[in-house]
């Protein structure tokens, strides 16, 4: 019988090394030898967020023999299961059903002698004598497999440490009421050669120090935001936090001024013919209207419209030309999952200041031709986004001016905003999905 901790089973350390071989080198360093006392940290931490099974470094230091015992210590099922899944395999057992590993491994791997096993012949057992053209065979089978194994560890040594995988950026509190202040943590462990900072989703980032796992933030304005953790320019992991309203809201901010924002207490925003804010309004709210500043109405909700399947049509009226306001402009955002789609449409003459996102396709003024989304709306104009299975299509008064293929779905849509420079109208806004006829309860 074969005790379950794998006892007793012919060759079991043999196995146990060669696992332990190639989790180094999945980990990405393949010479066991060179390992520091972070290293066995960050592989717990590594085997805990793939595995879910919980290996302590010190555990993981007699598994690899850095911690010396009368005799190698021999990790429980759970553990040995955690170890071959990391590498691959979808069990312990499989692991050794598909490996033949050859006997000297261990010396090979790790640098380190292993005495070999003496098998001593039974005492009546007549001795054979191969033959001699076999044992050539033998002899030369033996030098191909030594030979084919030093290589692979060479060529392991040589390589570039493989990647561990991204690291996760948790929100503990991702739902609540405007303002909202967020805790989030990151899970994993970062190099510590890396630049890492999450980008909160409104504007604002900080900088990661790799020794803290938590953040805070505080949003003071409501909608859908998708933080990103991200190391130099790739991005790891996104966290969503989602500030729901209780219909239309108004917000205005200044630019430049990034420490405040300034709520617009309108309870019957787009009600009963209420089409905007004055700039009376605004600066009760605290705006210097002598200075350029931006309104946003939002409205945030979950609904069951197909984010990938819908269509919008906003009849606007951008500000008229005023102190602070020089590139009359709107802006309208549909907020989906985990994503969302967002445009500027703005005087021909700023177009280097617009920018447009379907998903994960962006374009910004700055370094593409987006003159298309060049229109002066200051006497009126309609904008419809209409989007059919992933395939997006912009119009401006009746008139195609843009299309393109997104891959990223939107889900269901969570919320809608409409921004302008200055002083803005929306005299009619449609939401609708375009497969169940649903229609966005913020319509009018």
């Amino acid at each position: 019988m074969i005790a379950q901790n794998g006892q007793g089973r012919a060759g079991f350390y043999d196995h146990l090394e060669h696992c332990c071989q190639l989790v180094s080198e999945t980990y990405g360093k393949p010479r066991r030898a060179d390992w520091t006392n972070g290293d066995y940290v960050k592989l717990s931490h590594i085997l805990f967020r793939k595995t879910t099974v919980q290996i302590s470094p010190n555990t993981l230091k007699r598994i690899f023999g850095k911690i010396k015992t009368d005799s190698r210590y021999y990790p429980q099922k759970a553990t040995r299961d955690a170890l071959a899944s990391y590498i691959g395999y979808p069990d312990w057992e499989h692991f050794v059903q598909v490996n033949h590993v050859p006997v000297s491994i261990a010396e090979l791997t790790t640098g380190e002698t292993v005495e070999p096993v003496q098998t001593l012949p039974a005492i009546d057992a007549p001795q054979q004598r191969i033959p001699k053209k076999r044992r050539r065979w033998l002899a030369g089978l033996v030098a191909l497999i030594v030979v084919t194994v030093i290589v692979w560890l060479l060529r392991s040594l040589t390589t570039d440490s493989i990647s561990d995988g991204p690291v996760r950026l948790l929100c503990k509190n991702p739902t609540g009421e405007t303002p909202h202040s967020v805790v989030f943590q990151v899970e994993g462990a970062l190099d510590e050669a890396g630049s890492y900072t999450i980008e909160f989703g409104d504007g604002r980032r900080k900088q990661i120090d790799i020794r803290t796992s938590l953040y805070n933030h505080y949003y003071e304005v409501p909608g859908r935001f998708y933080a990103v953790l991200k190391q130099g320019s790739r991005n790891l992991d996104t966290a969503v936090v989602y500030l729901p309203t209780k219909g239309w809201t108004a917000t205005a901010n200044m630019m430049y001024d990034t420490t405040r924002v300034y709520p617009i207490e309108e309870p019957n925003l787009f009600m009963n013919g209420k089409r905007t804010i004055s700039a009376p309004e605004v600066a009760r709210a605290g705006i210097d209207t002598n200075r350029t500043f931006f309104i946003e109405f939002v409205n945030t909700q979950v609904t069951k419209i197909d984010g990938d399947n819908f269509e919008l049509s906003a009849r606007v009226t951008t500000s008229p030309v005023r102190t602070g306001v020089r590139c009359s402009q709107v802006g309208l955002t549909v907020l989906g999952e985990s994503t969302k789609h967002s445009f500027d449409v703005i005087k021909p003459g700023c177009v280097y200041w617009s920018y447009i996102q379907l998903a994960e396709l962006y374009k910004s003024g700055q370094q593409d031709d987006l003159s298309f989304l060049g229109a002066d709306l200051r006497k009126g104009g309609v904008l419809k986004l209409q989007v059919v299975e992933k395939q997006a299509r912009l119009f401006i008064d009746g008139r195609q001016v843009y299309q393109a293929r997104y891959n990223a779905s939107l889900g269901q849509i969570y919320g809608v905003k409409i921004r302008f420079a200055g002083i803005g109208s929306v005299h009619a806004y449609s939401l609708k999905d375009l497969k169940t006829g649903q229609m966005f309860g913020g319509n009018f």
